[in-house]
């Protein structure tokens, strides 16, 4: 039994570009998400699916399986990053584009 396999094999192997894609993809929805509360129970649950992706992967399956909950798996640590970032970005409930405005300011 390994633990975890995911985190040990970002960072052994070439697959930070899944990382790179659910990075882009979270960033590119936390633009559109207008609540910082929002954004944090987004990033809650891609910290869930990691955690479940290391769990299963840590039972004994098919290759394919494994090669499936990897791939899931370090795209939900790139988008749990990618949602932190974009919360802490986003100034009360403005979004991205409003950053450093105050709500006054319109």
């Amino acid at each position: 039994m390994k633990y975890l396999p995911i985190l040990q094999e970002l960072f052994e192997s070439d697959t930070i570009i899944f990382l790179i894609i659910g990075l882009i993809v979270s960033i590119l929805t936390g633009i559109w998400i207008k609540s910082r509360k929002k954004l944090i129970a987004s990033a809650g649950i891609a910290m869930f699916i990691y955690a479940a992706c290391e769990i299963l992967s840590n039972m004994r399956g098919n290759y394919m399986s494994e090669l499936l909950l990897l791939f899931v798996g370090t795209v939900a640590i790139g988008c749990f990053i990618g949602f932190l970032v974009c919360s802490l970005f986003t100034r009360g409930g403005g979004g991205i584009d409003n950053f450093g405005k105050d709500k006054n300011d319109e």
